[in-house]
């Protein structure tokens, strides 16, 4: 039972990530599907996403931060803390998922 369950969420995440439209700009880092994910890699795109919002971030933080006659975070806190958080949630979730797979079509592929 668990293993259904496991492959459900597997199937779940690897439909979303299979799309190039969930990839963006980054899909040039989106590896082949026989291909597993790095932890480099998972690394690279979760610092690529939360410095990009993590900058904007701290503007908005900043700037609420002069409205409010308060100290301002340093500009880096933000998108430090981001990257941090999003590749906690990628090692979570989808980079399991696509690894188990890239492990079963590489195994396919051999064979």
């Amino acid at each position: 039972m668990a293993n259904h369950s496991h492959s459900q969420l597997d199937d779940l995440f690897t439909r979303f990530v299979d799309r190039d439209q969930h990839w963006g700009p980054l899909l040039f880092l989106r590896p082949r599907t026989s291909e597993a994910i790095s932890v480099a890699r998972a690394l690279a795109l979760s610092a690529l996403v939360g410095v990009a919002f993590g900058l904007l971030g701290s503007i908005c933080l900043a700037v609420a931060a002069r409205l409010a006659n308060r100290p301002a975070l340093a500009v880096h806190v933000f998108p430090l803390t981001l990257t941090a958080i999003y590749f906690c949630l990628c090692q979570l979730t989808f980079v399991p998922a696509w690894n188990r797979r890239a492990k079963r079509l590489a195994k396919r592929d051999r064979a």
